[in-house]
């Protein structure tokens, strides 16, 4: 039983790694990738809000609900503790997946520049990846996707929770990897309709996400997370001075 629960949380945490780099070649429109965002057959308008919506739901649905505490007692009582993470991030993994491969573009372009800004759009990109990618990897990637939690039952060892990251660019933002996607998401030279509806989609989808993380992370961590976010910005760096009178 244990080693199947490590087997188990390997094969998530080894998609996930796919999973989440596939995601630079399918938002850069990169000809090496099978498929891109723009990649598929254009259609209306419509057509394309609805199936991009649904799968935008999925996504959402599949994170928000899969994360609430109670989803995870009644999930813990049926399947082990130690696998449980690694089964939301199998299943975030799928989600992406279908978004991957069914993503219906439109014809199109919301913008289309060249030149010395489309450089530094390029740079945006690289860079929002850079920074999610580096926040993922110093809040310990292995219990994130769940790896750490399957080893410690299998080494017999008691589930602990990790720590609250308040040092290297976590004490620029509260979330670093939410920040590095968004840059990722819209910094592109040449933003079509579908590329819109997915940055427009996934931009409102984080910044809801947000709200009942940190809610949840309050009812978990109480007093030391209020204090982390009285003193640390959501998104944007440096506006904590200006923001510190509105936040409760």
């Amino acid at each position: 039983m244990r080693l199947i629960a490590l087997l188990y949380a390997f094969v998530a945490y080894a998609t996930a790694i796919g999973t989440v780099f596939y995601g630079i070649p399918w938002l850069a429109n990169l000809d090496a990738a099978p498929v891109t965002i723009d990649s598929n057959p254009p259609a209306s308008l419509s057509t394309a809000l609805a199936v991009n919506g649904l799968l935008l739901l999925v996504f959402a649905v599949q994170h928000t609900v899969q994360a609430r505490p109670w989803f995870k007692r009644i999930f813990n009582k049926y399947v082990h503790e130690s696998v449980e993470r690694a089964s939301y991030v199998l299943l975030s993994n799928v989600a992406f997946v279908l978004m991957y491969i069914y993503w219906v573009p439109v014809e199109g372009y919301v913008w289309r520049v060249e030149g010395g800004l489309a450089v530094v759009l390029w740079g945006l990109f690289g860079f929002g990846w850079v920074v999610a990618v580096f926040a993922i990897l110093i809040k310990n990637h292995f219990h994130f996707l769940g790896l750490r939690q399957a080893w410690l039952y299998f080494s017999q060892e008691k589930i602990t929770q990790e720590k609250l990251r308040r040092s290297f660019v976590y004490s620029i933002v509260r979330h670093p990897m939410y920040l590095g996607f968004l840059l990722a998401y819209w910094a592109t030279p040449e933003m079509s309709i579908g590329h819109f509806i997915f940055a427009a989609g996934m931009t409102v989808y984080t910044l809801v996400g947000i709200q009942f993380e940190e809610r949840m992370l309050i009812h978990y961590i109480g007093d030391e997370y209020r204090d982390y976010k009285r003193r640390v910005p959501m998104l944007i760096p440096f506006t904590k001075h200006r923001l510190k009178g509105r936040v409760p």
